[in-house]
């Protein structure tokens, strides 16, 4: 495959390009191939060459497939495909995708203890390990996709929250992803709809690892269950559980068919369903220190090719629950008043969850300022 032809192409261009090349790009080695995504014979071979003549390798875990880059924001490919470029082939990515090494939590701990180099991991489920981060789970305050990327490449984000992350040694934040707010989303074997919270009153919800967001819905009255994401489709199909809170997105891209069995999404737009790439400091130190800087740069040129891609995937992710015959609602601004004025920001019961997380009041304060402050990037 030659590379170079993208050097001269612009970068929407290199991305739309980019991306029909998942197959080759995206190439573990063999033995993590399942017979039906094996590349043709040329293009497989290419990429064990490539690892042969790569002096580092960045094992990559993701939940999800690779060939669903249409759909799921994953960047999997263009990630590889700078790192790679970058680096003159000095590294080599290799990426396990469709949870063979696991999902949420499972990854978080593959990071942790060196089984992985990086992942694709949710703010929630990595919370556990990096609790700074579920400061984005108190609500109605970053939900929003242009305040969530306000904040995360502002100053005070990197300032208060990144760098903090960074000196504890072990994890570091490579990528911010944009996947959507987080919504209210029922199954159809509830027969339910929620517009306000009201109608969460003893509707059983499934809830993911994070502290904060379990904080939130224990506000409600809801019924709260702590699932985890590979299990949800089933307890779904069984009528287990009555209601979900993932992003379109992450609803579209939930395992075994989840958005088969939904039946009313409602974007009430209350946190950010945000995922990010973390790595492994440990693998970084041992990169010579021109090589960690390719990585940094890699990362940075991702990102900006993801917000080329983010609206198309919106928009696709929602004309596919439609054709399912799942409806989705935007509340009015007075349905949205009532959710905020009950469980926003500003409700006394965030104070002590704000001052364990950050130190004090005044800090998530810089934070909100931040997700009005003009950012250097725009969703296009």
């Amino acid at each position: 495959m030659d590379y170079t032809l993208f050097m001269s192409m612009n970068r929407r261009t290199f991305v739309k390009k980019a991306l029909t090349l998942s197959a080759i790009s995206c190439c573990a080695p063999l033995s993590c191939f399942s017979s039906e995504s094996i590349p043709i014979e040329w293009d497989l071979m290419e990429e064990i060459e490539k690892q042969k003549q790569a002096i580092y390798t960045l094992n990559f875990a993701s939940p999800y497939k690779t060939s669903s880059y249409s759909t799921i924001p994953h960047l999997h490919q263009i990630l590889k495909f700078h790192i790679e470029t970058l680096s003159e082939g000095k590294i080599f990515v290799s990426i396990f995708d469709n949870g063979q090494l696991g999902t949420g939590t499972e990854l978080m701990a593959a990071v942790a203890h060196k089984r992985v180099d990086a992942a694709l991991i949710s703010v929630s489920n990595l919370s556990r390990a990096l609790p700074l981060l579920d400061i984005l789970n108190i609500p109605f305050w970053a939900g929003n996709n242009q305040k969530y990327l306000n904040l995360t490449s502002s100053k005070s984000w990197k300032d208060l929250v990144l760098k903090p992350i960074q000196a504890q040694g072990k994890f570091q934040v490579l990528l911010h992803h944009i996947v959507g707010p987080r919504t209210l989303s029922t199954v159809k074997r509830s027969n339910k709809s929620i517009i306000l919270p009201d109608d969460l009153n003893e509707t059983t919800l499934r809830v993911p690892a994070s502290k904060v967001l379990n904080h939130f819905y224990a506000m409600t009255k809801a019924n709260i269950i702590e699932v985890p994401w590979g299990n949800v489709a089933r307890m779904a199909r069984l009528g287990l559980i009555d209601a979900l809170d993932p992003s379109i997105i992450g609803l579209h891209a939930g395992p075994s068919s989840l958005r088969q069995n939904l039946k009313h999404i409602s974007k009430i737009e209350s946190v950010p369903d945000a995922w990010v790439t973390a790595i492994s400091q440990h693998w970084l130190k041992s990169l010579p220190a021109k090589l960690r800087n390719v990585v940094f740069d890699s990362a940075k040129a991702t990102f900006e090719d993801h917000l080329n891609t983010i609206l198309d995937i919106e928009l696709t992710c929602q004309h596919n629950f439609s054709k399912l015959g799942t409806s989705i609602y935007t509340p009015t601004d007075e349905e949205l008043f009532v959710w905020k004025d009950r469980f926003g920001h500003k409700q006394p019961a965030w104070r002590s969850v704000k001052k364990q997380l950050l130190g004090d009041l005044k800090t998530f304060d810089k934070l909100l300022d931040a997700t009005n402050e003009t950012s250097p990037y725009k969703l296009s």
